[in-house]
């Protein structure tokens, strides 16, 4: 079982969580006969969110076995996609034997599945960026103004803007300022 690094901000969890995992990997356990298998812990509280969402997604689709457990603040909620691509979404405050209780119960069954029968990978198209969608945020930090985009690519102003809001929520900034941020740090 490998713990995968999903920058999660308490030290203290952290330790926890490879404290369950090296306690698995002393163990057979059925689920990781097959495969090496993985499990990544999400803040769900994060704004980093998508970024690992998008990672164990990847993992995934190449048909790794990955479980995801995402972790939440109390009251609070997380989208759609994160709470189908994980196995398990719990409460923050969740007990150090519960939480390992959980992941017992959790590595002795499959782990979600991508796609269905009728609507297939719907999730994998949501978490991917339209290709205008990129193009447009690449011109965006590249210098270039919404008018001057939108000019380029034959689109209307709004339509440009509408792809910016779109990047900055798919990369969890709060807004183009901080994507920028993200971005430039990321190439750094």
């Amino acid at each position: 079982m490998i713990l995968i690094d999903s920058n999660y901000s308490c030290a203290l969890s952290k330790i926890t969580f490879k404290s369950i995992v090296e306690s698995l990997r002393r163990e057979p356990t059925p689920a990781l006969q097959h495969s090496e298998g993985s499990i990544a812990f999400v803040d769900g509280d994060s704004a980093n969110i998508y970024s690992v969402v998008k990672s164990v997604y990847e993992l995934r689709k190449s048909s790794k076995v990955v479980y995801m457990v995402t972790l939440l603040s109390k009251d609070k909620d997380c989208s759609s996609v994160i709470r189908h691509l994980s196995d398990y979404v719990v409460d923050k405050k969740i007990t150090y034997d519960e939480l390992d209780r959980l992941i017992r119960t959790m590595i002795a069954t499959k782990p979600k599945i991508l796609a269905d029968n009728v609507f297939g990978d719907v999730w994998g198209d949501i978490l991917k960026s339209s290709q205008k969608e990129y193009l447009v945020l690449k011109l965006l930090l590249d210098g270039h103004s919404q008018y001057q985009i939108a000019k380029m690519l034959n689109l209307s102003i709004k339509t440009i803007s509408g792809y910016k809001v779109k990047a900055i929520k798919r990369h969890g900034a709060r807004n183009f300022n901080e994507l920028y941020m993200l971005k430039l740090n990321n190439n750094a």
